[in-house]
C-alpha cells in the first residue's frame, strides 16, 4: 500500500520551521547590534558638540585679570597694580564673569595688596566688564630707618606701606627707630612709631622728635613739647 502524500508534505514543512527561527533571530540581534552601535556614536556626538558648545561659553566669559576696571593706588598705573594683585591673590591669567564664587575670589586678592584699605562692591556690566571699588590706605607719617635711603611710611593703623611718592611732604618722625621694618602691609610694632602716628594725625606737624623730655612736634619754625 502507498504512504499517504499529504502527510509527507507535513512532515516536511515541520521539518523546514526551526532552520527559518533561527535565521529570524539571527537577523534580530544583528538588527539591535547595529542599534546600539548608531546608537552610541549618535551619543557621542552629541556629547561632543556639547563640549564643544561649553568651551566656546566659557571662552566667551573669560576676561583677563588685567582689563578689570579699578583705581590704583598712589605711585602706581592700573596695569602694574593688577599684575600685584594678581601675583598676592594667586589669580590665573583670566577670570569668568559667570563664576557664583567671583566676587569672593576677587575680594580675598585685592584685600592682599598693602595698599587696599577695603574691598567695596564688585559688579559685572552688561558687556562682562568687571568693576571693583576700592578704598586705598592713607600714608600720615614718614619714618627714618637707619641705613635706608628711602622714607618709610605707615597709615593711620600702622601699617606699612609701599613706595610713597610724596612721602617727603608728610609729617617726618625724625627720631631713627631700630626696630626691624615689618614686611609691607603689615603692623609696624614700635611704640614709639606708634605715638610718633598718634601725634601726626593730632598735630599735622612738620617733624616729629622723640627726646629726654618729651616729643618735640615742629611746624613752621614754631615748636611744641608735649608730654609722654
Amino acid at each position: 500500500m502507498a504512504p499517504k502524500r499529504g502527510k509527507a508534505k507535513r512532515g516536511a514543512k515541520s521539518g523546514g520551521s526551526p532552520r527559518r527561527g533561527l535565521f529570524v533571530w539571527v537577523v534580530v540581534k544583528i538588527g539591535i547590534a547595529v542599534g546600539i552601535v548608531a546608537a552610541v556614536v549618535a551619543g557621542v556626538v552629541w556629547l561632543g558638540s556639547r563640549a564643544g558648545e561649553s568651551v566656546a561659553n566659557r571662552d566667551r566669559y573669560a576676561i583677563p585679570v588685567a582689563s578689570i576696571a579699578c583705581p590704583a593706588p598712589p605711585g602706581l598705573d592700573r596695569e602694574t597694580f593688577l599684575t600685584e594683585v594678581r601675583y598676592l591673590g594667586n589669580l590665573p591669567e583670566t577670570i569668568q564673569v559667570v563664576d557664583p564664587n567671583l566676587r569672593t575670589k576677587l575680594s580675598a586678592a585685592f584685600a592682599k595688596h598693602p595698599w587696599v584699605n577695603e574691598v567695596g562692591d564688585i559688579m559685572v556690566d552688561a558687556d562682562t566688564t568687571v568693576r571693583v571699588d576700592l578704598k586705598f590706605r592713607v600714608p600720615v607719617l614718614a619714618v627714618r630707618v637707619p641705613g635706608d635711603a628711602e622714607l618709610r611710611c605707615v597709615d593711620r593703623t600702622c601699617v606699612l606701606l609701599p613706595s610713597v611718592p610724596n612721602a617727603a611732604e608728610l609729617p617726618l618722625f625724625a627720631t631713627p627707630t631700630a626696630t626691624p621694618t615689618p614686611p609691607t602691609g603689615e603692623v609696624w610694632i614700635d611704640p614709639a612709631v606708634k605715638r610718633a602716628t598718634e601725634l601726626a594725625i593730632t598735630y599735622q606737624p612738620k617733624r616729629i622728635e622723640k627726646t629726654d623730655k618729651g616729643w618735640r612736634l615742629t611746624t613752621d619754625g614754631k615748636v611744641l613739647v608735649v608730654s609722654w
